[in-house]
């Protein structure tokens, strides 16, 4: 609240801006950093790791290779399912305003928003605003409980994580028996 009270209103938004662009990247680059933390697990070098997450950005001590391996798989699954929602979050704003950029079928009656393109195209352009939001929301969620759990910190992240990773597990599964 003092924040927009003290800075411009154009600071504020850059600031915020960039902040969702440092939350993206780090959401990208998880499940890569994770398979190499468990890598470091491997090789004995939990300090390798530990400053692979401090230079991506959350503050980490070296740990036993136990905790560095579980570490780096809980952080892989994550980096998954964050590279699932980033993936949702393009195909979003790809298929919704810009639907009848991308369709050239004809509009069938069952579309969305149908019978007319026009009413598809709105309906499509308006769904997909509040799905972006809630993607954004859920990797910044991500990417804040992946932190938490690096930083080991509070104790209700690694149950937190850890059924996090299980749900994620079991979607991919099932995404895949249904491919």
């Amino acid at each position: 609240m003092t924040e927009t009270l003290t800075r411009p209103v154009a600071e504020v938004r850059k600031h915020r801006a960039r902040r969702l662009g440092r939350w993206l990247v780090y959401d990208a680059l998880l499940l890569p950093a994770g398979l190499l933390t468990m890598a470091d697990a491997i090789l004995d070098e939990p300090a390798t790791a530990a400053r692979r997450w401090c230079r991506l950005g959350a503050a980490a001590t070296p740990k036993t290779n136990a905790r560095t391996f579980g570490d780096g798989l809980l952080s892989a699954v994550l980096g998954l399912a964050s590279l699932f929602v980033l993936f949702l979050t393009v195909l979003a704003v790809v298929r919704g305003p810009f639907w009848g950029l991308v369709e050239h079928g004809p509009v069938e009656p069952g579309t969305w928003g149908g019978p007319t393109r026009a009413g598809a195209w709105a309906t499509h352009g308006l769904l997909a605003l509040p799905c972006v939001v809630a993607f954004l929301f859920v990797l910044r969620g991500i990417a804040a409980l992946q932190m938490l759990l690096v930083q080991g910190t509070r104790r209700w992240v690694l149950p937190a994580t850890i059924t996090v990773a299980a749900g994620t597990l079991a979607f991919f599964w099932a995404w895949l028996q249904q491919v």
